[in-house]
């Protein structure tokens, strides 16, 4: 039998919760974590891939916390397994690789979430167990209605419309009248392009001719920036095309199967924000922001422009969730995120780099500017009350790290570095304060022209 121990039996009284661990005190750490749930949460434990198996056999869960280190099992190997057993349950990697593209490589094999061991804390882990679930519900909501379009298009069941050589339409079936809103009667023998809006049509016209003038073949469309079709009543939705092309005696025709993408964008667009968007605040998350604020500064060194990065942190953040609470931590997190949108141009980046700590890029800034900047989003945030929303008592503050960024920074995490030095003489400083790092020298040819004028 294999090792396990359940807090309860299944009676669908919690969300379950399978961890697989096989260090005690790893696991004791996750068993701390979630025992102030309340029974919203019911931890099992097992130590091993094998019994991991057995028990999703068995019992199954709600989610899967892995550890990638295991006695039978190690490494992305062990998520590939667990996906061919459970591939619909939602998986969260702990691992104590604090490594970036580790955690990459594991969210490509098929995990929800991964969370580095010792940062395993009760809010975190029980918002990675939610949100897990959540991406989860979304890929296979995702998954279920690529599979309906699939159906419907081995049912012949997508928008069929076929052309003559001078893209007049000779065939109009029925899905297409359900998409397009016109009655095939009155849509027969119109021009192909009154279902593109007018921007896109010399674009389409010129696809045509080159379909018309070619071989017989055939080939799909959906790889072109943007195609996009035109209802009766003038609204737009976007649309994969395939085209081909036939001759027989009575000229050219092309046959176009149209597919609606609406929703499939929708959901990869949800997908899309999941990954690069913080959950709690809506600010870029980590990774997200350094991407973004990288191809800004790539832009900024072409033209010789200035930039600056600022690096905010909330003075005492642990005292406010230990007095107030961690939901008030969240609201407090939240007001910071909504008072950087406020102060800040829309041009500025700002994310979330992690806890309490926020990361900005103020760009065609130079350091004095951007020390102005920093002393207003200081004082706008001095006047958020502790709680949030309720008047009186203590108030937040922040300290702020300022940094130039410097033409022969490698990256932006250079910049940062220097930022958080800043930020760490703000702290040491008595804290509700802007420190920046010293000047440094430019050197000859300098590519940021007087970024600290």
């Amino acid at each position: 039998m294999p090792s396990i121990s359940a807090h309860q039996t299944r009676q669908g009284r919690g969300i379950e919760v399978l961890l697989v661990e096989d260090d005690p005190a790893d696991a004791g750490l996750v068993r701390f974590a979630l025992k102030s749930s309340g029974g919203r949460f019911v931890l099992s434990h097992v130590t091993s891939l094998a019994d991991a198996l057995l028990w999703l056999d068995g019992q199954g869960c709600d989610v899967v916390l892995l550890d990638l280190s295991l006695p039978d099992s190690v490494g992305l190997d062990t998520i590939r397994r667990m996906r061919e057993a459970a591939p619909a349950v939602p998986l969260i990697v702990l691992t104590g690789h604090d490594d970036e593209d580790f955690a990459v490589s594991a969210m490509a094999a098929g995990t929800q979430d991964y969370l580095f061991k010792g940062e395993t804390d009760g809010p975190a882990l029980k918002r990675a167990i939610r949100y897990a679930i959540a991406r989860k519900r979304l890929e296979e909501q995702l998954r279920q209605s690529e599979q309906r379009l699939h159906n419907v298009i081995a049912l012949a069941q997508d928008a069929i419309v076929v052309a003559d050589g001078q893209h007049r339409i000779t065939l109009f079936n029925p899905a297409a009248e359900r998409m397009f809103g016109y009655r095939a009667g009155e849509i027969l023998g119109q021009p192909l392009n009154r279902l593109i809006p007018d921007r896109f049509r010399a674009t389409h016209d010129g696809l045509m001719d080159r379909f018309k003038g070619s071989a017989p073949m055939a080939q799909a469309a959906d790889g072109r920036p943007e195609v996009v079709g035109l209802t009766a009543g003038g609204r737009e939705f976007p649309v994969e095309v395939s085209i081909s092309k036939e001759t027989g005696e009575n000229g050219v025709l092309l046959t176009a199967v149209i597919r609606d993408v609406t929703e499939r964008r929708r959901f990869e667009d949800e997908l899309l924000r999941l990954a690069t968007t913080d959950s709690l605040t809506g600010l870029p998350n980590r990774r997200h922001f350094l991407e973004s604020a990288e191809r800004e500064l790539a832009r900024l060194r072409r033209y010789g422009r200035p930039a600056t990065v600022l690096m905010l942190d909330i003075d005492h953040f642990k005292r406010i969730n230990d007095t107030h609470g961690h939901a008030e931590g969240d609201e407090a997190l939240k007001a910071v995120a909504a008072v950087c949108r406020r102060e800040l141009r829309d041009s500025d980046l700002t994310g979330r780099l992690g806890g309490e700590e926020f990361g900005i890029l103020l760009a065609e800034t130079a350091l004095p500017d951007a020390l102005e900047v920093a002393e207003r989003l200081r004082a706008a945030l001095a006047g958020i009350p502790v709680p949030v929303n309720r008047p009186g008592g203590a108030r937040l503050t922040v300290s702020v790290g300022v940094s130039p960024c410097a033409a022969q920074d490698a990256s932006m995490e250079q910049a940062l570095g220097r930022a958080d030095h800043a930020l760490y003489r703000a702290k040491a400083g008595g804290r509700n304060r802007v420190e920046a790092e010293p000047p440094f020298a430019a050197p000859a040819g300098a590519v940021f022209e007087n970024a600290l004028s």
